[in-house]
């Protein structure tokens, strides 16, 4: 993009004289405030507006960057550019019926523009009237969403789950004693106020348009964020100073350096979701979280890496918070620990997976749709099938990152374990699906096997698989690190005169584990 925004920004220009050729005219932007006129250029059908005219009416900015242009309102942005008729707000595109156009300067749009980024930014109902030449702002007529809220104790970190029951705008404020989650449509909820018996959280309660949360304790860290189907506002309520909520008023967050500092461990299902079975009773749930509790405290000591579960306990997590979790923590690597089934007798060994909308075979396909299958935030309509698609598209920059981690730990599995390699593969694993970093899932071995679940509950085996899994991720961690130049390479060994003649030294050749 950046190459081709000059091009299309000069050609934008050399064409302005043959757009104003035409000559400005003028239209009226409608508020709830009054009239205000505008500038606006046509051409033929076509009407296009200039975005800083019409957001200074509004309270907003725009503004340019090497990317293209940013646009601000009420505290939502908005990026875009010339070469493109889809802008960006957050993880949603706002489609326009044909890019922006630069004349002297300016930056116009067509009025659709408007539509997407109001809707997002202040829950504005945008219209233009071409023959009476009005473009229109008027708040949207919004149906009552029905409200249920959860606080869930998470490692040291409370957690707030508002569903509703359809999607709205939103804002947080932070008051003396409380945060007020202010939303764009009116909301019901069962109960008024709820008491909450948390060490942070005392109460919450509710008005017409919005939910306000009572804090036990003075100071209070927060994150907030949204999940889709259903809609529902997370906030992360950790004990602490200076409060890092989106539209608040505050010191920026410490950026942690390039590289892998943290690394989230997902123990697959959880709760009533047990996962598969071994014939001997030993259910997926239980192993994968024996393993990843091993997991997670070798990572730590030995990577000196900040290391989070998505469950410490035998409850249910979703699909959707697994990998939100892991977008909270602003993971480095996230890491799925499964145990595999099959009803083909004998079936043994290890998989590794990352994601792709198409699996790479069969078995990888029904892998897949099993592991997905266990989760209620699977059980949607076609409108996540889309969804997978889209992320899959976004996560072609990870894509690379997933594979070389997930060959990585796959060949570590098979030295260092003596389990079969069954390969690396893909497939449309919805754990995986909005992880915003390098991201695998790994089928341990199959629990069907009788054998193989024998090996499960031996904590030697146990061992070796912590110990497989760690020295993958500290290979990557290296690997990665010096690609991106925060460390440098190891050295050569040096050999002596005996073991560069012996055989076992030829080059090519690893041992396990290596």
């Amino acid at each position: 993009m950046k190459k081709i925004i000059p091009l299309l920004t000069a050609l934008g220009i050399a064409l302005a004289g043959l757009v104003w050729a035409q000559g400005p005219q003028q239209a009226s932007v409608r508020t709830s405030a009054g009239e205000r006129q505008i500038q606006i250029v046509r051409q033929g059908e076509r009407t296009l507006f200039p975005v800083d005219q019409v957001l200074a009416i509004l309270g907003g900015t725009v503004s340019s960057d090497p990317e293209g242009y940013r646009a601000r309102l009420n505290g939502v942005e908005i990026s875009f550019a010339s070469d493109s008729r889809f802008a960006v707000i957050g993880d949603k595109m706002v489609e326009m019926p044909e890019p922006p156009v630069i004349i002297e300067g300016r930056v116009f749009v067509p009025w659709q523009f408007f539509q997407g980024f109001l809707a997002a930014a202040s829950g504005m109902q945008t219209s233009w009237n071409a023959a009476s030449g009005v473009l229109e702002f008027r708040p949207a007529v919004r149906a009552v969403l029905t409200a249920q809220t959860s606080v869930v104790d998470l490692q040291g970190m409370t957690k707030i789950v508002i569903q509703l029951s359809g999607s709205t705008e939103y804002t947080i404020e932070r008051e003396p004693g409380f945060f007020l989650i202010r939303l764009a449509s009116p909301i019901r909820s069962s109960a008024p106020e709820q008491s909450v018996e948390n060490p942070l959280v005392s109460r919450i309660s509710y008005t017409e348009r919005a939910v306000r949360i009572a804090l036990k304790a003075t100071e209070v860290t927060a994150d907030a964020y949204k999940l889709e189907s259903p809609f529902r506002i997370v906030l992360d309520l950790r004990p602490g100073s200076a409060p890092r909520l989106p539209g608040l008023v505050t010191p920026a967050p410490a950026v942690d350096p390039p590289g892998i500092r943290t690394i989230v461990i997902d123990p697959g299902h959880g709760g009533k979701e047990v996962g598969a079975v071994g014939p001997g009773g030993l259910m997926e749930k239980n192993a994968t979280l024996t393993i990843s509790r091993k997991l997670a405290a070798s990572l730590e000591r030995k990577l000196n890496t900040r290391v989070v579960l998505t469950r410490t306990g035998d409850e249910l997590v979703s699909l959707d918070d697994r990998t939100a979790i892991a977008n909270q923590y602003k993971a480095d690597l996230f890491l799925s620990i499964h145990l595999n089934a099959s009803l083909i007798q004998g079936a043994h060994g290890s998989e590794t997976y990352f994601l792709s909308v198409e699996a790479s075979d069969d078995l990888s396909r029904q892998a897949a749709e099993r592991e997905n299958a266990s989760s209620p935030s699977s059980r949607q309509s076609g409108g996540s099938d889309l969804r997978l698609i889209l992320w899959d598209l976004a996560q072609q920059e990870y894509l690379k990152e997933s594979s070389r981690l997930a060959e990585i730990i796959q060949t570590e599995m098979n030295g260092a374990t003596g389990v079969q390699s069954r390969g690396v593969k893909q497939a449309p694993f919805k754990v995986l699906v909005g992880a915003t970093m390098p991201a695998a899932l790994v089928e341990l071995g199959f629990i069907s096997n009788p054998q193989e679940e024998a090996k499960m509950q031996d904590a030697a085996f146990q061992d070796a698989i912590v110990n497989a899994l760690t020295s993958a991720v500290e290979r990557y961690k290296n690997e990665y690190e010096v690609r991106i130049g925060v460390a440098s390479p190891s050295p050569a060994p040096v050999l002596g005169r005996q073991e560069a003649d012996s055989p076992s030294a030829a080059p090519g050749t690893t041992t396990p584990g290596e």
